[in-house]
């Protein structure tokens, strides 16, 4: 799936989000993470960058791969907050964490000087395919 521009504008150059997977009860298990937009020959992919795999999310998703992602507009005055949901299917891929995570830091921090810390392990990346999207905003048709 492609995304509209108006949930391109929204992710931008990166965006905090929140991310949840399913753990071995069946129960949620919700992180808040930076995300990237990527596209593929395949469509958009949103993707995120773990340093370690010993994060409930990682492991998680190897398990049980269906995800669902949302991810807030800035509040508009006097109107109900804009938010984009995305449902997917996430896969871990090894490497590249620390290459997204500087560039994701400068996009939303305005400034990479501190994270990731100075020889950071290789990493883990979540890349999510989308599969379908809903919540409330210009993307939803």
């Amino acid at each position: 799936m492609t995304l509209n521009d108006a949930a391109r504008a929204l992710i931008g150059a990166g965006a905090d989000a929140t991310l949840v997977t399913i753990n071995p009860d069946g129960s949620p298990q919700v992180s808040v993470v930076w995300v990237a937009l990527q596209s593929t020959a395949d469509g958009d992919e949103l993707v995120a960058a773990h340093l370690s795999d010993s994060y409930k999310k990682v492991r998680n998703v190897r398990r049980e791969p269906n995800v669902a992602v949302t991810i807030l507009a800035s509040p508009k005055p006097g109107q109900q907050r804009e938010y984009l949901s995305v449902n997917g299917t996430a896969r871990i891929v090894e490497g590249g964490a620390p290459e997204l995570l500087k560039d994701l830091a400068i996009a939303l921090l305005g400034s990479d000087e501190h994270f990731p810390p100075p020889n950071s392990p290789e990493g883990f990346l979540t890349r999510i395919r989308i599969d379908s999207i809903g919540g409330h905003g210009p993307w939803v048709e």
